[in-house]
């Protein structure tokens, strides 16, 4: 039987932690905003630039044809590329970031820092009690970010708390401390 791989490490931020987030200044040039039609393609491709192979323009379509998703989700656009994006999904009463990517030529801006700080902000606009994520362990400077902006580990299964304990160190040796 084929090894499966671990689930997902999973990350919550409350509305409080999220309401005294500041704004995120980008380097000229760029500017977080909303979707607009158009946007599919280099959505796409930044999607597949970040190892989510099978997105295409349909995908990202079909995946905004939810209204609250599609109004919430953000891009930060560069030369008329999306360049950063984070789909707002939901799941009851927490929002969630969904597909967090930041194409590799432009990261190292802050750029998801402003995608993920503006969809949390929607989120607590519309009344959701918190926010939450999945990540990989590995994903050390999307981990780093996240608990920048707040976010806390869930421990919501028995290897979670050594798990974490690895990817604190991991952040510890990568010189991406958090306090």
């Amino acid at each position: 039987m084929p090894t499966l791989p671990p689930k997902q490490l999973e990350m919550v931020a409350d509305q409080e932690s999220i309401r005294n987030l500041p704004e995120v200044s980008l380097p000229i040039g760029y500017v977080v905003r909303g979707y607009r039609p158009g946007d599919e393609n280099s959505w796409a491709e930044t999607l597949q630039a970040c190892g989510f192979e099978n997105w295409n323009d349909v995908e990202v379509r079909a995946y905004l044809e939810n209204d609250e998703r599609r109004a919430g989700s953000r891009v930060v656009e560069h030369s008329d590329q999306v360049v950063a994006a984070t789909f707002a999904s939901r799941k009851s009463e927490e929002g969630v970031l969904d597909f967090v990517v930041t194409h590799p030529d432009h990261r190292g801006k802050r750029l998801a820092r402003a995608t993920c700080t503006e969809v949390a902000k929607f989120f607590v606009e519309i009344g959701c009690l918190s926010v939450s994520l999945f990540t990989d362990d590995w994903r050390l400077p999307a981990i780093h970010v996240y608990l920048s902006l707040g976010f806390k580990p869930v421990m919501h299964r028995t290897n979670m708390p050594d798990r974490w304990a690895k990817v604190f160190n991991n952040l510890k040796e990568a010189g991406r401390e958090h306090s």
